[in-house]
């Protein structure tokens, strides 16, 4: 019962992005709130990182990275977050990359127990675009998941 739970979780959310996409601007923009409750529908973060359409995440040592893209009838949103477990705060910001560019949110600080995130719509013609989702902490490096496609 508790695969089927999540199943219907699951469609639920990806329902939902789908509704929010659909009414998306092409301009950019990035938030460091927490996304929607769809953070910790895995447990961890698959070898290959592919959780499903689109959606990839990575163990860090102190947390787990999430990079998605949805698009419904408009705009394509790009979505990275960061589901910080332990250690001490730190000083960081999100992004992704595409085709060789890097595009960064703002900086925030962020402690242990909490999950920050950062999106932007782009008008792309597809979701289908192989992007990486990025975490820059300061003093400590840069961190990426894997490719992101469809």
């Amino acid at each position: 019962m508790h695969a089927f739970t999540h199943k219907i979780a699951r469609s639920a959310v990806v329902a939902g992005l789908m509704v929010g996409a659909m009414g998306a601007t092409g301009s950019a923009s990035a938030t460091t709130a927490a996304p929607s409750s769809d953070v910790s529908i895995q447990e961890t973060c698959p070898s290959d990182g592919q959780i499903g359409y689109g959606r990839v995440c990575t163990t860090l040592s102190s947390g787990r990275l999430f990079h998605d893209k949805t698009q419904g009838s408009g705009a394509v949103n790009v979505r990275t977050w960061y589901e910080k477990s332990s250690g001490g705060t730190i000083s960081a910001k999100l992004g992704f990359n595409y085709a060789e560019t890097t595009t960064w949110g703002s900086q925030f600080s962020q402690a242990s127990g909490t999950t920050k995130s950062a999106s932007w719509n782009r008008n792309w013609s597809s979701d289908c675009y192989s992007t990486n989702g990025l975490l820059s902490v300061s003093g400590q490096g840069t961190f990426q998941t894997p490719s992101g496609t469809c």
